[in-house]
């Protein structure tokens, strides 16, 4: 069963049909007059509302760490973050070392910034444990945000939710590889692609999405933590989704940014670092915003822009320094993968979305 979503000007209501047009200003490979059936998707990394995040929050207002990104996830016709925190207002919490929980009111802060979709399939879904999970999901969707990947049961975190956006229809998912908020089908935590049956059915659901004429994007939680670079799990997990039809994959969880690689006619951002986060590293302070624009239902340009926490804690703000494209420039080499540095973005060559892409490395297929 699918959720069928209308966005407009980021106040989505579900309901089963959609007339939309936006007119959308973007940058990327020349200036010209955009026609009117352009639509623009952007991603960001980690946001973490609760611990020193959450102080500071009570301390000031819930807008206050999206005032400098609002316009970027305003303007877009949708915005996707990974919401890496449980919401509630319980007190029995996991024996682990780190557990999040922020409060409901903090949400409001991701309304009046744009953002119309979180993912919550991550490692820590389950800090509250299956009552914490039930919580967060109702507590996002109460403020209109789209759930993603979490739920009460197989039959919800599984589920897509789909956005028809200028009459062409995006399927969202979310996903977790992290061995970690799935403890069976029948109850509360996230999709697991850590687990053979949920690869397979993960797959399964791109592929259908995909024929049925679907454009399927996938928020995978992926990797390992504070590693610059994906791994073999990571890319051969992504060109498996690729190759069953999902024509965007961005990852989280490793707390830095990780390059894109283009694989056949799909994009994938392997990591968007953080966006929203308390850590004291440098590099745990650095993220990326991927921005995506669909002409016709495809995808016309891909461009990163780079975000930082240095300035200001916990408030990000476009990171117009040039050294850190050329840092996103050196993770995307590995990958095969041209950037070129235009006006303060990374950008792509055009060429690369007029043809599937051929650099298809067959011993990373999975």
């Amino acid at each position: 069963m699918f959720d069928f979503l209308i966005v407009h000007r980021h106040s989505i209501r579900i309901i089963p049909i959609i007339l939309l047009i936006f007119t959308i200003h973007t940058c990327a490979f020349g200036r010209w007059i955009l026609p009117a059936d352009t639509i623009t998707i952007v991603f960001g990394g980690d946001v973490m509302l609760s611990r020193r995040v959450g102080t500071l929050i009570d301390s000031t207002n819930v807008n206050y760490p999206f005032v400098g990104i609002k316009n970027i996830l305003s303007h877009s016709d949708l915005a996707i973050v990974n919401l890496e925190t449980t919401v509630g207002t319980r007190a029995k919490h996991i024996d682990k070392k780190y557990v999040f929980q922020a409060k409901p009111s903090s949400l409001a802060g991701l309304v009046w910034a744009g953002i119309d979709a979180v993912s919550l399939a991550n490692n820590h879904i389950f800090d509250y444990f299956s009552a914490g999970v039930v919580e967060t999901v109702d507590s996002v969707r109460n403020r209109g945000i789209v759930p993603l990947g979490a739920g009460k049961d197989s039959s919800e975190f599984f589920r897509p939710h789909s956005f028809y956006i200028n009459g062409h229809w995006f399927a969202i998912l979310g996903f977790n590889d992290t061995e970690s908020g799935f403890w069976g089908k029948d109850k509360p935590g996230c999709a697991p692609t850590w687990t053979e049956w949920g690869e397979s059915t993960a797959v399964a659901e791109i592929s259908e999405l995909s024929n049925l004429g679907a454009i399927v994007i996938v928020f995978e939680h992926w990797g390992w933590e504070y590693k610059q670079f994906p791994d073999n799990r990571q890319r051969g997990l992504a060109h498996k989704f690729i190759r069953a039809g999902a024509k965007i994959v961005v990852g989280s969880h490793p707390h830095r940014i990780q390059g894109i690689e283009f694989y056949r006619d799909g994009v994938i951002a392997y990591s968007l670092g953080n966006l929203i986060f308390d850590q004291n590293d440098s590099l745990g302070n650095i993220g990326a915003i991927l921005k995506s624009t669909f002409i016709n239902g495809n995808i016309d340009n891909v461009s990163i822009i780079p975000t930082e926490t240095i300035t200001q804690f916990a408030r990000p703000q476009i990171a117009n320094a040039d050294s850190l494209l050329q840092y996103f420039r050196g993770l995307s080499q590995p990958l095969k993968t041209d950037v070129e540095i235009e006006t303060g973005l990374a950008c792509f060559p055009r060429a690369t979305f007029l043809v599937p892409n051929s650099r298809d490395n067959s011993t990373l297929n999975r």
